[in-house]
């Protein structure tokens, strides 16, 4: 059927194939503009992320505020670290260790502070505390190692490494 309009209608054909092409060529390059603000709003999305990570406030007395819960662990913590410095011997280690673990894996599996309000970054420093005590602990090296891995599948950066 196009054979037939082609030697029908020559001129009509070469002006409807020219502005199919034009057609064509703008729809493109508008593609390419949406794939490019696209990028570049992503771009800014995630560095404006990564700052705020470093900027975020994981301090106790904010984390209290959204879960009061957390006090309990942080007392903890405190109390196993006073005992530590008066007796630093193998048990009092072992508390203080214990008492990092607790806290962190309250941030990492129960505790309802969202991820962006710290819950991650929080659990990564106790976590952190607990293996400058005992570098040899393998549950502690796994739970960090699958924090880090949730930092780096969604392309962000893992705190205390900025």
């Amino acid at each position: 059927m196009f054979h037939f309009l082609l030697k029908a209608y020559p001129m009509k054909n070469i002006a409807v194939l020219a502005m199919t092409v034009l057609l064509l060529s703008a729809c493109s390059q508008q593609n390419e503009t949406e794939e490019t603000a696209g990028d570049a709003a992503q771009e800014m999305s995630s560095s404006t992320e990564q700052a705020n990570t470093a900027d975020r406030d994981i301090s106790t007395e904010t984390l209290v505020k959204i879960d009061p819960a957390i006090q309990e662990y942080a007392d903890e913590v405190e109390r196993e670290k006073r005992a530590f410095e008066k007796q630093p011997d193998e048990e009092s280690r072992a508390e203080l260790v214990n008492a990092y673990v607790e806290f962190a894996d309250y941030m990492t599996y129960e505790s309802p502070v969202s991820p962006r309000e710290g819950k991650y970054h929080r659990a990564l420093i106790e976590y952190r505390h607990a293996l400058e005590l005992d570098p040899g602990n393998s549950k502690v090296i796994a739970e960090i190692q699958q924090i880090e891995d949730i930092y780096r599948s969604m392309n962000r950066p893992i705190p205390g490494e900025e």
